[in-house]
């Protein structure tokens, strides 16, 4: 089909700009968000939030930027929405000190994949279905956050228009296929909760980032309790399904290219409070699309732009964050909850796809999903290890009838 006057008219660098700034205005919409819910809830201080912001959105741009260049293929970087949710219970069990800590190991982990070549080895023994369940049950309680956020109280029924309207936008643009479903979501929210008077009188302030360094710490309970499941997470719900958008659109990625860049940064940026970065699943179909350019063999524009993008997002990131605190905590909630529905969704459908592996993702998913907490050691790695032994009783079991 020959393009149209509209689209000739169009200059050929427009679309990979647009498609990394959408990137970018995705990501502010609903992952960072959880940032500063795991910040807050950990007494983080404000250059500690700064610098986790800071750490991982420059570090997400300038991998970006490395990589596309490098390859020359549309790569997005970004850092983990599924590990920052672990990290909202977790940092309360754990110092920042060792969460520090165990970023480095993970990012340590990556760099060795990259060196021994081994991705594709890890992920064929690493069991789909129970690192689903696990990913399902931590997202889990951010999903009821939505629901949480419909006040029963009467007197409070503006901020129930407002959830129920976003949550309506929100369906509405998944329907219709819309990759930008949750940007539609938070614009909505907050054009009613500023006509129904839900703002406060705060106003949002524009500066750099402060930074601030922590020494990591290396304890035992938070090797176990946040690094393994960090790493499970970052595999199976970052590298694995960005490898999978990558291969779709055509290209052939060099996974110890990228491991190798994001675990080297990763563990550069750690000090800072950046809990690790890592190839983007989630927005990586904006840049390698036709959307994002006509041609393939250029579409790592748009991998440069995102990483433009995040890297002057970093440098201002939690004074784009403040825009969202002039509304009431149930619009972070609804948000929140909205944009991790994909990832919940589809997790628990892997998790229970197998019948044979159904009884041990459902007892890590509800695992996962409680919380608690044994031997000073979070729920997520009681939820692999658990889930793995009736995993593996019941595929005993099926080879022993089969037999």
């Amino acid at each position: 089909m020959a393009p149209t006057s509209t689209t000739r008219n169009v200059p050929r660098f427009i679309p990979p700009i647009v498609a990394g700034f959408l990137v970018v205005l995705v990501s502010y919409s609903g992952p960072f968000l959880i940032v500063q819910i795991a910040a807050k809830n950990a007494h983080l201080t404000a250059a500690q939030t700064d610098g986790w912001v800071f750490a991982a959105a420059f570090g997400s741009g300038l991998a970006g930027v490395i990589l596309s260049l490098w390859t020359k293929q549309p790569i997005v970087v970004a850092f983990s929405s599924a590990g920052s949710v672990l990290l909202v219970t977790s940092l309360q069990e754990y110092r920042f000190s060792d969460a520090v800590g165990a970023y480095i190991v993970v990012a340590a982990v990556c760099v060795l994949i990259a060196v021994t070549k081994s991705f594709s080895r890890l992920m064929a023994r690493l069991p789909g279905g129970i690192v689903a369940a696990m990913l399902a049950g931590v997202l889990f309680r951010f999903g009821t956050g939505y629901f949480a956020a419909l006040p029963g109280d009467p007197a409070r029924a503006r901020v129930t228009a407002m959830v129920v309207a976003m949550g309506a936008v929100y369906f509405l643009a998944r329907v219709r296929g819309s990759r930008l479903a949750i940007v539609w979501t938070s614009l909505v929210g907050i054009a009613v909760g500023t006509v129904l008077g839900l703002t406060t009188s705060t106003t949002p302030s524009i500066r750099f980032a402060q930074l601030s360094f922590t020494a990591p710490t290396f304890r035992l309970g938070a090797m176990t309790g946040l690094a393994l499941p960090l790493l499970a997470l970052v595999l199976s719900s970052q590298y694995a399904p960005g490898y999978a958008v990558l291969r779709q659109s055509g290209y052939e990625p060099d996974m110890e290219k990228i491991f190798l860049v994001t675990g080297v940064l990763s563990a550069v940026s750690a000090p800072l409070g950046g809990s690790g970065i890592n190839l983007a699943a989630i927005t990586a179909g904006i840049a390698t699309g036709p959307d994002a350019h006509s041609d393939p063999q250029r579409r790592y524009l748009a991998g440069l732009a995102s990483g433009g993008f995040y890297m002057l997002a970093g440098l201002f990131g939690a004074s784009l964050l403040s825009i969202f605190s002039v509304l009431p905590k149930e619009f972070v909630a609804a948000v929140t909850g909205l944009a991790l529905f994909g990832a919940i969704s589809s997790s628990a459908a892997a998790a229970l796809a197998d019948p044979v592996g159904r009884d041990g993702a459902a007892v890590a998913l509800l695992c996962a999903a409680s919380g608690f907490t044994l031997f000073h050691i979070g729920a997520p790695f009681w939820a692999l290890v658990l889930g793995l032994l009736v995993d593996a009783l019941a595929r005993s079991r099926y080879a022993t009838r089969k037999a």
